[in-house]
């Protein structure tokens, strides 16, 4: 498990006398450690405070509740590591992989996670408030500790749980944060300047006074956000779902939104239609890209290849429409009719498809001349409670896509991509699964995980 040498290291902790920990006595630490988790007799917490472990191989290393106060992780591994409830205050985490870990409840506060990763950690219940580790000299206390602001400039966390997280005062410039869960968390006057906040879920966040300017939130579920003060200069929120969000007072320059049709339909479907028919030498190809066309009736028109990026379509009818290898990427299409439409080779990655009726749709993949088969791509997107009742789904992309509650009976899913889709409550009743890969589906029955 540990391997490696530790190497010299300081990071902000000027003066402070960081000591090293031999393979050894690093080993009965954890012995003990493990005896204390399961409250044996002889078990004893971890203490490595101020412990300079840089470098070091910890993947999967349990070191639950564990006092690591000051220490000095950069570069090492920590992959699958179990930290709940550990005490990791001041730590400096510079480069560290902390890949699929669970820090859940963990106290980070003033911590360095400086270009870390963090991706799919268990970050729920976090505290990464900005803190002050003090030490005693001479009878005085004096600051150990160089920086007391939490630092993760950099840091990439895609698909982390960070529910209920305390990000106050967190610099997380430029992080990637795409696809995390971030929603009831405390980032009141967070710096997210630049950050990659794609496809996160905000839902409750409080970023009263957060720098948001030039950060991406497209995709970015922002129902009942307080993002009072906030400034958002520059921000892009294409396929953004803003409901309920207070942006009082907040500085809203340059902002990509929704907006309205401009132009007339009949003539852009007109001049599509020439486009296809023309193969592109004539016409013009129909660009629908974040334009509000709430309860509009589209029923039966072709766009294939049509370009609907980032759309308000909620309340839709696209019944029996041609979609085919269209991009409907982030669109909001939250109870959309769609039933019987083409959508081969269509791009719908983290599209918004809440209550959606998809039933017959056809998104199997597409044939390209002189290429394979080009697939469905709905990868990320949210079908909660949408109906997909013997939906044609052959080979599509639908890797980390959310089907809880979905109607799935009749559907045919074969050589279909499922890694990590949410399955909870779903109805797969005479689903076709032949060839599916189901790795690591949330909410799969366990007779259909046997088998696959």
């Amino acid at each position: 498990m540990m391997s490696g040498s530790a190497t010299s290291a300081t990071g902000g902790w000027a003066g402070r006398e960081i000591r090293t920990v031999g393979t050894d006595e690093f080993r009965t630490i954890l012995a003990r450690h493990a005896g204390f988790l399961s409250r044996a007799p002889g078990g004893r917490r971890a203490i490595l405070k101020f412990t300079n472990l840089s470098g070091l191989d910890l993947a999967g290393v349990r070191l639950a509740e564990a006092d690591l106060s000051g220490a000095v992780l950069q570069r090492a591994n920590l992959a699958r590591a179990d930290l709940r409830d550990a005490t990791l205050f001041g730590a400096d985490l510079t480069r560290a992989n902390l890949d699929d870990s669970c820090l859940e409840s963990a106290d980070l506060r003033g911590v360095t996670l400086r270009d870390a990763t963090l991706n799919r950690s268990n970050m729920t219940r976090i505290d990464l408030r900005e803190g002050m580790l003090m030490e005693a000299k001479g009878g005085f206390l004096e600051q150990a500790h160089g920086d007391g602001g939490t630092a993760m400039h950099g840091a990439t966390a895609h698909g982390a749980r960070m529910r209920q997280a305390r990000l106050s005062n967190v610099l997380l410039k430029q992080a990637d944060l795409r696809d995390s869960d971030l929603s009831g968390s405390i980032m009141v006057r967070a710096n997210l300047s630049r950050a990659d906040l794609t496809g996160c879920n905000l839902h409750g966040a409080d970023l009263t006074g957060a720098n948001l300017s030039g950060a991406i939130l497209e995709g970015t579920i922002l129902t009942r956000a307080i993002m009072a003060d906030a400034n958002l200069a520059g921000v892009s929120m294409v396929g953004a779902l803003l409901d309920e969000a207070d942006f009082s007072r907040a500085t809203m320059t340059g902002v990509t939104l929704p907006a309205r049709l401009t132009g007339s339909m009949t003539e852009i479907l007109r001049q599509h239609a020439t486009w296809i028919a023309s193969n592109g030498e004539a016409g013009r190809r129909a660009d629908l890209s974040g334009v509000h066309l709430v309860g509009a009736d589209l029923s039966g028109v072709d766009l294939s290849a049509a370009v609907l990026k980032g759309a308000v379509l909620r309340r839709a009818r696209l019944v029996g429409a041609s979609l085919a290898m269209a991009d409907l990427s982030l669109v909001d299409a939250r109870e959309i009719d769609l039933s019987r439409a083409d959508l081969r080779g269509a791009k719908l990655e983290r599209a918004t498809l809440y209550k959606a009726r998809m039933l017959e749709v056809q998104a199997g993949a597409m044939p390209i001349r002189g290429h394979t088969e080009w697939p469905t791509n709905l990868a990320r997107a949210r079908l909660a409670s949408a109906c997909l009742s013997n939906a044609v789904l052959v080979r599509a992309t639908l890797v980390g896509a959310d089907l809880t509650n979905a109607d799935l009976r009749g559907a045919d899913l074969t050589n279909a991509s499922l890694v990590e889709a949410v399955l909870l409550g779903a109805n797969l009743e005479h689903a076709k699964l032949a060839g599916a890969t189901l790795t690591n589906c949330i909410g799969l029955n366990a007779e259909l995980a046997a088998t696959h």
